[in-house]
């Protein structure tokens, strides 16, 4: 398995500033990576700090591995979805007896999307897959394409994608089925019903009647909201978001700071809205003379209006334009 992997952590200063790993704590690290971040608070825990990450590539695993050697006696490294925390947890609490904080960088890695086998780019000719883990999940961006009813489609292209010509888009996707099923990425066995990124992005400009002479005055490319759409389809990435944050908080000690970088308004949202209902405490009607609910503040906001990148680090980083960071710490 190559371990050609690379990716430029996001936001890594401010997410050091705000978790501020100290000598022999430990954290966990829900979205591993290239080992960016886990790298970084590894360095910072020496010499007997530790770092247990979720990761689902094992591209991204070996390249971690090999990334951090010097560090491996600290890292424990779990092949699972970060989902799993609540269950994964017990087996490594008595191992990491000081956890002081946990993060969870929602964002793709620069090696997933330049890859053009993983199919999450427009950029390339490969197959539309999406899929974090290639090994257990089966569906794909493609089976979505070629069998998903037009209702469902036109929901994920509206809802996950927040595209405005969703109908459209879905109609346009019906039509051009019968003769993608007959055009498979060479290479493929038959079984595999793939289709490729290229094909799909040529049909998407052809219903949106848009020239490829054209692309060049659209500031986003007309196909990413629809490659969102599909990637959080696949992923089943909001639904994890929204299960996650609760483990993370059960799990931290009081005072342990939770951390979470999202890359768009869907995902941002889900970690908004539940850091603010951390901060709740009466919930009696406003009628009610006294509170009896006896309900308290289970967290403090550190980030009042999120972090988001500094000019200097889109400029270096244009991927890291859309990251917000968002920081609790435990009450």
């Amino acid at each position: 398995m190559s371990t050609d992997y690379y990716h430029q952590s996001v936001l890594a200063k401010e997410v050091l500033q705000y978790l501020e790993p100290k000598k022999n704590q430990d954290f966990i690290d829900c979205t591993l990576g290239g080992g960016g971040h886990t790298g970084l608070i590894l360095e910072q825990t020496k010499p007997n700090g530790r770092v247990l990450a979720f990761e689902r590539d094992q591209t991204a695993i070996q390249a971690s591995k090999k990334k951090l050697v010097k560090d491996l006696d600290r890292l424990f490294i779990v092949n699972s979805s970060y989902t799993d925390l609540k269950t994964v947890w017990p087996k490594y609490e008595k191992k990491m007896p000081n956890l002081q904080g946990i993060l969870l960088d929602l964002g793709l890695s620069s090696d997933q999307l330049d890859k053009a086998n993983r199919g999450f780019s427009f950029k390339d000719q490969g197959p539309l897959d999406m899929r974090f883990d290639d090994k257990q999940q089966t569906l794909t961006a493609s089976d979505i394409i070629l069998e998903w009813p037009e209702d469902k489609l036109n929901k994920i292209f509206w809802e996950y994608g927040e595209e405005k010509k969703a109908r459209a888009l879905t109609k346009g996707i019906i039509k051009n089925r019968s003769s993608w099923m007959k055009s498979r990425v060479p290479g493929l066995k038959q079984k595999q019903k793939f289709i490729t990124t290229a094909m799909f992005v040529s049909a998407i400009l052809q219903i949106l009647k848009i020239k490829e002479t054209s692309l060049a005055r659209f500031r986003v490319h007309p196909a990413t909201k629809v490659f969102q759409a599909l990637r959080i389809a696949v992923n089943d990435e909001l639904s994890n978001v929204a299960s996650i944050l609760p483990q993370a908080l059960e799990i931290l000690p009081v005072g342990g700071r939770l951390a979470v970088i999202s890359f768009h308004s869907l995902e941002d949202r889900i970690v908004k809205n539940y850091f603010k209902s951390l901060l709740k405490t009466c919930i009696c009607p406003k009628s009610a003379p006294v509170c009896t609910c006896e309900s308290i503040a289970r967290a403090k906001i550190l980030t009042a209006k999120g972090i988001r990148p500094s000019a200097e680090e889109v400029k270096n980083n244009y991927r890291s334009r859309s990251a917000t960071l968002r920081v609790i710490a435990k009450l």
